[in-house]
């Protein structure tokens, strides 16, 4: 498989360049990328089969999290500069709620079973007083606040185990919390410094760290496989039919692919721009999607044999 580059689109600039998480929703119209404009206080709305650029839903300060669930029809937003999770119905972008968390929310998780979401706050100033707050989306109600070991960075949540995990930058560590209760359950050692981008892959933690590497552990913390990256990584993108891992690097501009089955491997070396560490998949055309800074746009890679 090669990932071979279709097209690009323009985007309009925010008083600041930068773009943060970006996910997508998925439906039998066709897909449509949500991309979190950090550098311009919104979220920009682009349709996937076109490859056009559509809209964008402002007033998001900070905007650094987007993650949706097409079958649950929600998208989560972290609104950093506002201390703010922003909930929609995301099939006609109806703002339900907007709930205060804590200071500066980056990563978001949901917890699909009890309609839960949890932000993951870097605190005031940026690592101090790290937590992670927890909402029930039924009432849209703070229900906890748990106390960090450290400045976090992105989830997952297991629904099997009833786990979200999360990447704690210093000290290396992803922590496992406990969703029913909620607290930490426990921490895993992560031997590598920096723990950013994270996907829960067939049960297993494909961890991608500041040092340069991806780090694949299993739940329990044993280390199946640590592979060399090209340069310090952001964000991680899974597809589950091709068995595909992208890791996104921001310097130089590159996107490696690996192959996630029971022998991880590099599979390819992809150029996009200096600056660009923010990906987005689109499960439905096989697209990876690049949000490139400097040249404030989206470069689209289309996957092919």
């Amino acid at each position: 498989m090669t990932l071979r580059r279709v097209a690009s689109i323009e985007v309009p600039r925010g008083t600041k360049p930068g773009f943060d998480h970006a996910d997508v929703f998925t439906a039998r119209a066709g897909s449509r990328m949500y991309v979190a404009h950090t550098g311009a206080d919104r979220v920009d709305v682009f349709d996937c089969s076109s490859a056009k650029y559509l809209h964008a839903l402002d007033g998001h300060p900070g905007v650094a999290g987007v993650l949706i669930d097409s079958d649950l029809d929600v998208m989560l937003t972290t609104d950093r500069g506002a201390a703010r999770l922003s909930y929609f119905r995301v099939s006609d972008e109806t703002l339900i709620a907007q709930v205060s968390v804590g200071q500066r929310p980056n990563g978001v998780a949901l917890d699909t079973r009890q309609m839960r979401a949890f932000t993951f706050d870097l605190g005031e100033p940026p690592g101090v007083g790290c937590t992670s707050t927890v909402i029930d989306l039924g009432t849209n109600t703070v229900l906890e606040r748990v106390a960090l070991p450290g400045r976090p960075r992105w989830a997952a949540y297991d629904s099997a185990a009833r786990s979200v995990f999360a990447n704690i930058s210093d000290p290396p560590c992803i922590v496992v919390l406990d969703t029913g209760t909620p607290r930490i359950a426990r921490t895993i050692d992560v031997p590598s410094a920096g723990p950013h981008g994270l996907a829960l892959i067939n049960g297993l933690l494909f961890c991608a760290t500041d040092a340069g590497e991806l780090v694949v552990l299993d739940p329990l913390g044993a280390i199946r496989t640590r592979l060399p990256l090209a340069g310090v990584p952001d964000v991680v993108m899974y597809d589950r039919d091709l068995a595909r891992v992208y890791v996104a690097i921001g310097s130089p501009g590159l996107v490696q692919s690996f192959d996630a089955n029971r022998r991880p491997r590099l599979l390819e070396t992809v150029q996009t721009e200096e600056g660009a560490h923010t990906i987005g998949w689109d499960p439905a055309l096989k697209q990876l999607w690049a949000f490139a800074p400097r040249s404030s746009g989206a470069i689209v890679y289309q996957e092919s044999a």
